[in-house]
């Protein structure tokens, strides 16, 4: 199941440009798997979303 945490300004206005923070986990990428190498997969982490 994912899990996802956001957090939103208290006083946010229309037009505003304001800055949304958020943390999504999902079961299939846990930062612990292991590649062909036995080398651990580093996470995918997004680190910019933009939304108009």
């Amino acid at each position: 199941m994912t899990r996802a945490l956001i957090n939103v300004p208290a006083k946010a206005k229309r037009g505003e440009i304001i800055e949304i923070k958020t943390l999504i986990q999902h079961p299939m990428d846990s930062g612990y798997r292991v590649g062909l190498n036995g080398a651990l997969i580093p996470r995918d982490i997004i680190d910019t979303f933009i939304c108009t």
